[in-house]
């Protein structure tokens, strides 16, 4: 496993944890359509507009303009034909008195949207929508929209922040999202994503030195199929090395059927325990946070997965396999930690672990 890969991972797995506990956020779409940030929302859509939601008939809405905050722009190098009849005629000099040019096209009244998968206000509610799947069929100048993406569609409390980032695009290029939903279903991408590429990973490379092991699973007596294991975090050079060990944690667990194809699986992130401080708070590093594993040394960490927390667990029936992995980007900068600060990500091989349907679950010896 690359370095660059595992430090891709991690980053992208500590974004997921930070969000992954906000079970009443959006959902994606089950298409995974892409989210895009607030600059690269601007810089997608064609025409950005302030319209009443019209009359819907068999899924076309119409949307009566009040306010376009952007247009297409015209290609600098088309010339329209008129206009170059006239600069012929300047030039001949035959034609001194020549009549006005006719007024250029202005922006429509009104814009049809093809509502595909999108929930659109009450008709006469206002609302701010951006428009880039451009259809056929439109008549004079109505334009013709697909309306089928969650970012089509905001509220007028968000006209002042567009004004703003439309006038200075730069002010946007942070990476920001115009409203919270956008960032939470981003998050929750993330998180797909990164788990797709952990129950993708090999089980058991070193990683600039350590590697990480599963031992010891261990059956709750409580029947319901909670379950602990211990992650052994090795140091297989002889100088030693510093490693996050602080409350945003960055342990989990892979759990596959026997004989379960390559991705398939779930994974279960060990819960972080904020008792009520924000996270953004908790991700501020110190040096108590920190651990140091000593040249061929261990770090241990005792693993529990409550069934309370995980009802997944309750549903798992027959052998199963256990992969304990730890992920972290917390590089100690500006700490003088005294040792290399080690970030990535670690994936064990797996371990046997059998459960039953009636909830009650046994380790495999």
């Amino acid at each position: 496993m690359k370095r660059s890969w595992s430090i891709a991972l991690s980053l992208i797995l500590v974004m997921a944890r930070t969000h992954g506990g906000q079970d009443n956020a959006p959902e994606p779409r089950p298409q995974a359509l892409p989210v895009y940030t607030f600059a690269e929302l601007l810089a997608k859509a064609e025409r950005i507009v302030v319209a009443d939601v019209g009359q819907t008939k068999d899924g076309v809405a119409t949307l009566v303009v009040r306010e376009t905050l952007k247009a297409p722009e015209n290609d600098a190098k088309y010339m329209e034909p008129e206009r170059l009849k006239r600069a012929a005629d300047l030039l001949s000099n035959d034609k001194l008195d020549l009549p006005p040019l006719p007024p250029r096209p202005q922006a429509p009244a009104s814009v049809r949207a093809v509502i595909e998968g999108a929930r659109l206000p009450p008709e006469g509610t206002q609302a701010i929508f951006f428009l880039w799947d451009k259809v056929g069929g439109a008549s004079g100048q109505e334009q013709a929209y697909r309306v089928a993406h969650p970012q089509c569609l905001y509220d007028m409390e968000v006209v002042a922040q567009v004004r703003a980032a439309i006038a200075r695009p730069r002010s946007v290029a942070d990476g920001r999202y115009l409203r919270e939903w956008d960032r939470d279903m981003a998050a929750r991408a993330r998180a797909r994503q990164a788990n797709e590429a952990l129950l993708k990973a090999k089980g058991g490379d070193v990683v600039m030195g350590l590697r990480i092991v599963a031992a010891g699973p261990m059956l709750s007596l409580r029947g319901d199929n909670s379950f602990s294991v211990t992650a052994r975090i090795e140091n297989t050079r002889s100088r030693e090395q510093a490693i996050y060990d602080g409350p945003m944690g960055g342990y989990g667990v892979l759990l596959r059927p026997k004989g379960a194809q390559p991705g398939a699986g779930i994974v279960l992130h060990k819960p972080v325990s904020t008792l009520g401080a924000d996270t953004a708070v908790l991700g501020i590093a110190d040096l108590i946070d920190f651990a140091t594993v000593k040249g061929s040394g261990v770090l241990t960490k005792e693993l529990f997965f409550d069934a309370k927390e995980c009802p997944v667990l309750r549903g798992l029936e027959g052998e199963h396999t256990v992969s304990a992995f730890f992920s972290t980007t917390q590089d100690g900068r500006g700490l003088d930690l005294g040792a290399p600060v080690w970030t990535g990500t670690l994936v064990s091989e797996e371990v046997p672990l059998q459960f039953q349907k009636s909830g009650r679950a046994e380790a495999k010896p």
